[in-house]
């Protein structure tokens, strides 16, 4: 008698969380990433879509938003992953075969830089902390030698750069805070590289908290005197608003030479369902998320384009807990995010393809053959039995994926009465 575990490869063991991906090991492995994933027809259109959606951004200008909508298992990350190596020209994403049309159609991102920022955000404080203080950690990682963008509050800092320099003497204390510029201005940062004096110094300090030279300067402050600012980072107060922040980050992307900054906001909404019990939260951090795509600081030079991964509508997380017109205006809010937000869904449909290429892996054809002769044998049932089975939404490509899939799991014998 043959068994499943004859024929397919079974893993002696199977650890939570063996079968997800996070996002930023999915980028940094590509090669595992891509050797795992399993592209559909319907995945294939959902790409299309994402490249298309970006696109518009990029040749408008302006910011835009996503939901990449599925079910647990449905592979959100791993379709953030595979879109981020699209994106980063990576030979391997691009040349798989299904989505070669998908690449041909949208050339248009030759040549074109994207700054591709993967996040992390259970456990953050806040939407200022997470996506402003991730940001200007993955740049400092990508780019290490250029300038600290000027998320954070200054005010503080300025009075400890004024003792600091009454203390110093102007001349060495401009010549510190200008070490890290180029006096002939060809290093590639562009206005980064202009230095202070006493003028351009205090000029930046009267500035809005978003403009461009105060930006500078608190880049410039935190690199040569005050480092212990980035560790400050895990405190809101640390930071400017999320609207004048996303201004200034892109800013600091064009400065570095790129087209569009594109958030992969893989575990947002996650994180705000994990706050669910505390509404005033929920709504505070919530309605930031119209900011990625509308700013009342509209000065944005580059696009910033987020993918904002969800499993459910928070209304079903939240709704319970809260009570009439408290809920009536939550889901108010609710309905302002969803009509900014372009919507990218993974269908079900998809995880029988891929169940079938990550878990049922034959070991050699002939056991493939074994195993289709074995579903070939129960589709010879009573035609309302396999009716019934089928369901009105199934085919029978999609029973043998998921029949197999059964068998599997009780690693049973292959046989007519298997």
């Amino acid at each position: 008698m043959t068994l499943i575990k004859d024929l397919i490869h079974i893993p002696e063991r199977v650890h939570q969380g063996d079968f997800v991906l996070q996002l930023s090991k999915g980028v940094t492995e590509p090669e595992q990433t891509l050797r795992d994933y399993v592209v559909t027809p319907q995945l294939v259109d959902a790409f299309a879509n994402a490249l298309g959606f970006i696109q518009q951004a990029v040749q408008t200008g302006g910011s835009k938003a996503a939901y990449l909508h599925g079910s647990f298992g449905s592979g959100k990350s791993h379709f953030m992953a595979v879109l981020n190596l699209l994106l980063a020209g990576n030979t391997q994403a691009r040349a798989t075969p299904e989505l070669a049309d998908v690449v041909a159609r949208h050339s248009w991102t030759d040549g074109r830089k994207f700054l591709l920022v993967p996040y992390h955000m259970i456990g953050a404080r806040d939407m200022e902390s997470a996506i402003l203080g991730q940001y200007a950690e993955f740049v400092r990682k990508l780019h290490p030698d250029a300038p600290v963008p000027g998320f954070y509050l200054a005010e503080g800092m300025f009075k400890d750069a004024r003792d600091l320099r009454e203390r110093m003497g102007d001349d060495a204390f401009f010549a510190k805070l200008n070490e890290g510029a180029s006096s002939g201005g060809d290093g590639g940062w562009g206005a980064f590289e202009s230095g202070w004096d006493a003028v351009s110094f205090e000029a930046a300090m009267l500035e809005a908290p978003n403009g461009e030279e105060r930006s500078r300067l608190v880049g410039d402050l935190i690199t040569q005197f005050f480092s212990a600012y980035r560790t400050l980072a895990g405190s809101g107060e640390s930071f400017v608003s999320l609207d004048d922040g996303l201004s200034i980050m892109s800013r600091h992307a064009k400065a570095l030479g790129y087209d569009a900054v594109i958030l992969f906001l893989d575990e947002l909404v996650l994180w705000l369902a994990s706050h669910a019990a505390d509404v005033n939260f929920v709504s505070r951090e919530g309605t930031k998320l119209v900011k990625l795509v509308e700013a009342t600081n509209a000065d944005r030079p580059v696009p910033l384009i987020s993918f904002v991964a969800r499993q459910r509508d928070l209304r079903d997380l939240v709704g319970e807990n809260l009570a009439g017109s408290v809920q009536v205006q939550f889901s108010d809010v609710l309905k302002h995010w969803e009509a900014r937000f372009h919507r990218i869904t993974l269908e079900d449909r998809n995880l029988p393809a891929i169940a079938e290429k990550r878990v049922l892996r034959p070991v050699d054809e002939a056991a493939r053959q074994t195993l289709q002769g074995t579903f070939d044998d129960l589709l010879k049932m009573r035609k309302d039995v396999l009716d019934t089975l089928l369901t009105t939404t199934a085919d029978r490509d999609m029973f043998r994926k998921v029949y197999e899939r059964v068998d599997a799991t009780d690693q049973g014998a292959v046989g007519a009465g298997a």
